[in-house]
Formats: structure tokens, sequence, C-alpha cells
């Protein structure tokens, strides 16, 4: 349905463009730059900046064919079936050992199995990455110094949020806690915003 839409707007472009009389190089360029915009906000935009989690949990659902719009839809309502199978192809899809190390992370925290996210962590890339998931192992066990240099290697905001968020949880802070997770919410987009918002909807207010 995106790329209809993609290509009726190319098609009345040109006609917009023809009776204006636009010369042909400038007609050719300010097509181009059109139609890539537009193509980034119909296939660009719901995964990394949309806001409104319905909108990202509809585009997901209508993409599950897709390896990871599935592995997320799966983690978010928690279709264990769907999660593991999508990691699955993912696995058998990208060999590169960055990419398998993120896939088998995710799946080990999903099924809440920490000594083997432990074990998986380390060839994540980039290094942000690997110690925002180094982090949530840290304090799982409970081993908060450990936790607060991880998270010190951290800059993405709604990363910070999370991982103080489940410091505050450990520490039975539930005020500190629910502070934490809105602010992550907050300052996340796209697939991510979705995932927090699934994870810990009891704990959201989102208006």
């Amino acid at each position: 349905m995106r790329l209809l839409v993609l290509l009726l707007v190319a098609f009345l472009l040109g006609i917009v463009l023809a009776a204006f009389d636009v010369s042909e190089p400038i007609s050719v360029v300010s097509s181009i730059f059109i139609i890539f915009s537009f193509s980034l906000y119909l296939f660009v935009y719901p995964i990394y900046l949309e806001k409104n989690v319905r909108k990202i949990e509809t585009y997901l659902a209508k993409r599950r064919k897709n390896p990871l719009f599935k592995l997320y839809y799966g983690m978010g309502n928690r279709i264990d079936e769907d999660v593991k199978e999508a990691t699955e192809v993912l696995l058998r899809k990208y060999k590169q050992p960055a990419r398998q190390a993120m896939f088998k992370t995710l799946l080990a925290l999903y099924e809440e199995d920490i000594l083997r996210a432990k074990s998986d962590i380390e060839d994540i890339q980039p290094q942000q990455y690997k110690a925002y998931y180094q982090a949530i192992v840290a304090i799982e066990e409970g081993k908060m110094e450990q936790a607060s240099e991880f998270a010190d290697q951290v800059k993405t905001e709604w990363m910070k949020h999370a991982l103080a968020a489940g410091v505050s949880k450990k520490a039975g802070s539930h005020d500190k806690y629910v502070t934490e997770i809105q602010k992550a919410f907050e300052n996340s987009r796209g697939l991510q915003r979705y995932i927090i918002y699934k994870q810990y909807e009891s704990d959201l207010k989102v208006g």
C-alpha cells in the first residue's frame, strides 16, 4: 500500500511539474528530492521517529513476514513462538558476529536467561550498546557498582533512564523507578518507544 502511494505521488508530481513548465534538469532534481523525502517518511519514520505506539504496532503487525518486525511484535506482545522463529531466521540471515550477538542477547534477556545473555553480549557493537546490555546483566545480578561503570559509557538518553529505572526498581524505590521509566519513554522514538511501552505499560502515563 505504501509503495502504491509512493508511485501515485511520483505520477502526480510529474503532472504538476509539467503543468508549471519546469525545465527538465530542475524537474528531475526536484522529483528525486521530493520522492526521496516522501519515501523516507513512509518507510523510515514509523521505525525510527514515530511516537504513537498504536501506529507503530499497526505497522509491525502488517509486516510480520519481515523477521525483524516479527521479532519486535512478538517481544511486545509476549508471543514466544514468534520471538524464537524470528530470531532463528535473523541468525541464519546475518552472520556478522556483532549482529549474531545482538539477536542472541535479545532472546536470552527475553527468556530471562541472564547467564546466557552475559556470554552472548561479548561481541555486540558498537560499544555503547554492549555497555548497555552489560549494565542490564549487572543490575540483574545485583552488582550495582559494576552496573554504574557500564552505564557511564552510555550516552543515549532513553538508555540512561532505562538503566536508572532498573537500578531504582532493584533498590525498591518505586517512585524513582516510575519517574525514570517515564523519562525513558519520553526520550524514545519508533521501535524502542514501542518496546518500552509494551514492557512497562502498567507503570507509564501516556496521554
